[in-house]
């Protein structure tokens, strides 16, 4: 099995993200969430510093605290991260990933979170590789540039050990040190190639035809509403196969997965070939909103 990390240099862009609208609610009701007040957890600049947040933020989850996992949620953003992607890559080169950055941010700590729900649901282990920043196809620089301002990155894994449904492996995503503390920088579009392929240049599925889900009747009397994560694969044919649900409600999650069964896809491609790749999709239900309405 190969794994193809189509890696833009935004931020937290996930795993083949595709939502029912733009919100991005969680929880059952809209709720404000703030970070307690609390002795602020220190964390240094090496792999077991970052193994150890990663750890934390998975006790968090297990335990079903929110507010702390939230509030170590909150923390990982990049602070003034304008001036930190043109101080890092330069001024005309970092610009562009800045604004993806600062435009997705508050879509993507709400993925993020729904990622160590699903996490918490299984047990696995965390790995921490240092990332070779220069040599990464998809980074901004190429391997002969030189950054303006270097500095150390981290990817980290998840390596599932039990038997429950879903996929065996998944990217956490790729993190910086930034102002003392851990930073989530982007998480890739980690498509998982799972069918035999030749070497050669990788392309992603493409969505072709989207059937929107239909608002479960009780979730809507309940007002429930908020995010569902379904983990699928997609054929070389372009259809969709769902593995199992990752999180959401479980009023939602049905109609989540009776609608991307019927989502078709230009398959992915590995020199020029379709190959089955496994990916991760994420629907919003939104009372205020019509359900059919995408990004």
């Amino acid at each position: 099995m190969r794994t193809l990390l189509f890696c833009k240099p935004t931020a937290f862009v996930f795993l083949l993200c595709l939502t029912s609208s733009t919100s991005p609610l969680v929880s059952q009701e809209i709720v404000q969430k703030t970070s307690p007040s609390s002795a602020v957890d220190s964390y240094p600049n090496t792999a077991d510093g970052l193994h150890s947040l990663l750890t934390d933020l998975l006790a968090a989850a297990k335990s079903d605290d929110q507010g702390k996992l939230w509030s170590k949620i909150a923390e990982i953003a990049i602070p003034d991260y304008e001036n930190w992607f043109t101080r890092t890559y330069g001024q005309e080169k970092g610009q562009a990933p800045a604004a993806a950055y600062g435009k997705s941010l508050k879509q993507s700590e709400q993925h993020f979170e729904m990622l160590w729900v699903e996490l918490a649901k299984q047990e696995g282990e965390i790995s921490i590789s240092k990332v070779d920043v220069a040599n990464r196809k998809s980074e901004l620089t190429k391997k002969d540039d030189t950054l303006a301002n270097p500095t150390d990155q981290f990817q980290a894994d998840w390596k599932k050990t039990d038997s429950s449904e879903g996929p065996a492996r998944q990217v956490i995503g790729y993190f910086c040190f930034v102002d003392g503390k851990f930073r989530l920088k982007n998480f890739p579009t980690d498509l998982r190639v799972l069918s035999a392929t030749k070497p050669g240049p990788a392309a992603s599925p493409k969505l072709i035809t989207r059937v929107p889900p239909v608002y479960p009747e009780t979730a809507r009397q309940l007002k429930i509403q908020g995010l569902v994560s379904v983990n699928v694969v997609i054929g070389k044919d372009g259809t969709v196969t769902v593995q199992n649900v990752g999180a959401g409600h479980p009023l939602l999650a049905p109609a989540a997965v009776a609608a991307v069964q019927q989502w078709k896809y230009e398959p992915a491609t590995v020199g020029g070939e379709p190959v089955d790749v496994q990916a991760k999709i994420y629907l919003t239900f939104e009372l205020t909103k019509q359900q059919g309405e995408q990004k």
